[in-house]
């Protein structure tokens, strides 16, 4: 199961890459926070149907997405930036 999450990770890396070049070759911005937001809310609502914790789903996206925009920017998210914004990466 550990080697399926990681796999998972390993392409989603792959994909947001895809997405990010695109973006940049478009001519599109890199944040789209209101589509950012509403594929966040869907996540944490997926999440709790399953039965998971929202904030333990909240947490762990947060680290996700934190590691996502550190290769891609340099730039590392507070642990308060990524509790209220943790949706910044994708």
């Amino acid at each position: 199961m550990d080697r399926a999450v990681v796999d998972l990770l390993a392409c989603r890396a792959a994909l947001v890459d895809l997405v990010w070049q695109h973006k940049q070759a478009a001519g599109l911005a890199q944040h789209d926070p209101a589509r950012e937001a509403a594929i966040y809310a869907d996540l944490l609502a997926r999440a709790q149907a399953s039965g998971l914790d929202r904030d333990r789903v909240r947490a762990v996206l947060g680290r996700i997405v934190g590691i996502d925009l550190i290769a891609r920017t340099g730039d590392a998210l507070s642990a308060e930036a990524e509790a209220k914004a943790p949706h910044r990466g994708c």
